[in-house]
């Protein structure tokens, strides 16, 4: 029998050796190679742990920016509290450890006014925001092109501006139209005509820079190039201001997101935004979008007041003072000449603010040169590109004075043989809505509302002539930059009010050739009336 073939070794029975077959060794091998597909699949399919491993990486760096903003946000906070500089103080008063009048919130609610900074965020290559419910001690920097900046936010609206401190300047001493030119400025105490540093200065009124006292650049004194002119737009009728709050975009509304073909945005029921990254409020006569700037402190507006007027908060539309009174200041050590800025261009200072080119009308736009025209992809405000398009060169400065929309301003010039009265536009169909007088000395038919107190509004001379430059003022940077063939500083285009076109624009439009410009100014035949290519901007004074 085959089981008793046993052979014995020691007298012990030797079994037989077991072995793996062929069939068993083929199963072990696929089964290992289907647990690893298995296994493989786990790890690198959509929802395996290669997959997790990068959702949970995501999860943690978008928690660790938004922690870190909250602590930045917090640290903004704490240095309101403990620091007795320049972020304790936001009444208007001058601070002689900084040089110059604190930026003004004391009239706005507390409750819905944010401070604004931005962090720069290096993986993604922009600047993100940080709102702060007191002043920070980070708040701002003039030196480096930090200008103060705030955020109101009320009844589902937003509005973002910037402060412009009281100060007086200097014109170079040159002439023509290159580019590059430095403005001296110096920061004013208080609401006085004393410098920072207790230099003297003097309205543009006075004898010593105007003749006659009338303002009038034609009537500059010989030596008034070397003294201080504290800028007018900080007289405000009766009230000399210690800096006012200038919108950092052009005007915009939620509701006026597409291309009207016709009325539906020209009217005062829609509520005044300034915000980036949107259309901006175009189609909308003089007239009312001066009455929507003054809305702004009323109920429902963005400022965040609960019933009524506020008394101590003026906001208007801008006048051209005012708009001359940014572009001084974007001329200056604390504009585009500051060392912060990035107005270079390849590899170049240029000293300019760049041009809004967006031809869809996007508000801090910034193209890819910095005189780039009618461009439908843009960069934008929060980019490396998109701060070059600010009066610093900074994130921090104001947005769309070159380029995105023409900018109508209370500049307004006489009627014929009426010195004291401003022209409210051409005839019925091109004008301001204002009600009054054409240029010719015709009544207007077609008012909306009266025109404002004088404070509101910089009147100039009647003239016939679009190179009549003689009738610029001192500080709205019209006859004062020297003009010559309808071109001034940086060769944008320069056209002064006359009998067809009795009210300035300022900035110029995204299409324009080759005269956009914050120095640009026109006022073609449109004199007010409510077109594609005219935004507005509002100003905010604490009185």
């Amino acid at each position: 029998m085959k089981n008793k073939e046993n052979k014995l070794k020691n007298g012990k029975q030797i079994k037989p050796e077991k072995g793996i077959t062929l069939v068993a060794l083929v199963i072990t091998v696929v089964v290992m190679l289907i647990l690893a597909g298995v296994a493989i699949a786990a790890v690198v399919n959509g929802d395996g742990l290669f997959s997790r491993a990068r959702e949970s990486a995501d999860i943690y760096e978008n928690a660790a920016q938004d922690e870190q903003d909250k602590i930045q946000s917090m640290i903004n906070e704490i240095d309101g509290y403990l620091n007795n500089s320049q972020s304790t103080v936001t009444d208007g008063s001058f601070d002689s450890t900084i040089g110059l009048n604190t930026p003004d919130t004391s009239a706005l609610p507390k409750d819905t006014t944010k401070y604004v900074t931005w962090n720069y965020n290096e993986a993604n290559s922009v600047y993100e925001e940080v709102l702060s419910d007191t002043a920070p001690n980070s708040w701002y920097d003039y030196n480096n092109g930090q200008w103060a900046n705030i955020k109101t936010t009320a009844n589902g609206l937003e509005a973002y501006w910037v402060w412009i401190p009281r100060f007086a300047y200097k014109m170079p001493n040159t002439t023509g139209n290159g580019d590059e030119k430095e403005i001296e400025v110096i920061f004013v105490k208080n609401n006085s005509k004393e410098g920072a540093n207790g230099e003297t200065c003097y309205y543009s009124t006075d004898t010593e820079i105007t003749t006659d006292g009338s303002g009038l650049y034609v009537n500059k004194t010989a030596d008034a190039l070397d003294k201080w002119i504290v800028h007018p737009a900080f007289t405000f009728g009766d009230d000399q201001l210690n800096g006012i709050w200038v919108a950092k975009y052009e005007a915009s509304n939620p509701d006026c997101t597409t291309e009207a073909t016709s009325g539906e945005y020209n009217g005062s029921d829609k509520q005044v935004e300034i915000k980036p990254n949107v259309t901006s409020w175009r189609y909308i006569q003089v007239a009312n979008a001066f009455t929507v700037c003054e809305n702004m402190t009323k109920t429902g507006g963005v400022i965040g007041t609960t019933s009524g007027n506020n008394s101590t908060i003026d906001t208007h539309m801008m006048k051209n003072m005012e708009w001359g009174a940014v572009a001084v200041l974007s001329q200056s050590q604390y504009g585009v000449f500051n060392p912060e800025s990035a107005t270079g261009e390849n590899g170049d200072k240029t000293y300019k603010v760049w041009s809004n080119p967006n031809s869809s009308y996007i508000t801090g736009s910034a193209g890819n040169i910095a005189d780039a025209t009618n461009q439908a992809s843009t960069s934008s405000y929060n980019t490396n590109i998109g701060v070059k398009a600010s009066t610093t060169g900074t994130i921090y400065g104001i947005y769309d004075m070159a380029g995105g929309s023409w900018e109508p301003v209370m500049g307004l010039m006489a009627v014929n043989n009426l010195p004291n009265e401003p022209s409210v536009g051409q005839n019925d169909t091109y004008n301001t809505g204002f009600i009054g007088k054409f240029s010719d000395g015709t009544i207007s038919s077609t008012g909306i509302r009266n025109l404002p107190e004088s404070k509101y509004y910089d009147l100039y001379a009647y003239g016939v002539s679009n190179e009549d430059f003689y009738r610029g003022k001192i500080g709205d940077l019209t006859r004062e930059l020297n003009p010559s063939d309808l071109r001034t500083w940086n060769d944008d285009y320069a056209q002064f009010v006359h009998q067809i076109g009795p009210i300035f624009y300022r900035g110029s439009a995204y299409r324009s050739n080759d005269n956009i410009g914050v120095f640009a100014y026109s006022t073609g035949g449109n004199s007010g009336a409510a077109i594609k290519d005219d935004s507005f901007r509002p100003v905010l004074v604490i009185l």
